[in-house]
């Protein structure tokens, strides 16, 4: 009699995620938690040209490389879309004038060191200017405010 082998089925590898929960009032932005959780992310996004405009942030090791770049509309609401009078014109924006609040961030978790915002600005007058770091994070510490 000839036994058959019996494979065991190999679990699947984990992918986990790195759940940053943000809070703001005007441009101060604060790291208030991070939490480790089972998720998928989407991938990457390509280096910035020069001269790029737009907000988007990264994930750097300890030796300044970047492991993870996305792109996004920018999470600080600055003003508000809302109903006006004119027909024509059914919708606009105003500025929020104390604008405030919380925003999550999903990233892979890749024992980063830092994570950094890139934007012309947070406010929405300087969208278009060519965007720089504006704020940076320490990951290695539980919470860390803007550096």
């Amino acid at each position: 009699m000839v036994r058959k082998e019996q494979t065991v089925a190999q679990p699947k590898k984990r992918d986990f995620a790195l759940r940053l929960v943000f809070s703001y009032d005007g441009e101060d932005v604060r790291l208030v938690s991070q939490q480790s959780v089972e998720m998928v992310v989407p991938p990457s996004d390509p280096i910035p040209a020069e001269g790029q405009t737009g907000f988007w942030y990264e994930l750097k090791d300890g030796k300044e490389q970047t492991l993870y770049r996305r792109f996004m509309h920018n999470p600080i609401r600055f003003a508000a879309e809302i109903r006006s009078d004119d027909s024509n014109r059914p919708f606009t924006w105003q500025e929020v004038s104390e604008p405030h609040g919380t925003f999550v961030l999903l990233v892979p978790d890749l024992k980063a060191a830092t994570l950094t915002f890139f934007s012309g600005s947070l406010k929405p007058e300087a969208a278009f200017k060519r965007a720089k770091a504006i704020a940076r994070f320490d990951l290695t510490q539980s919470s860390e405010g803007k550096e």
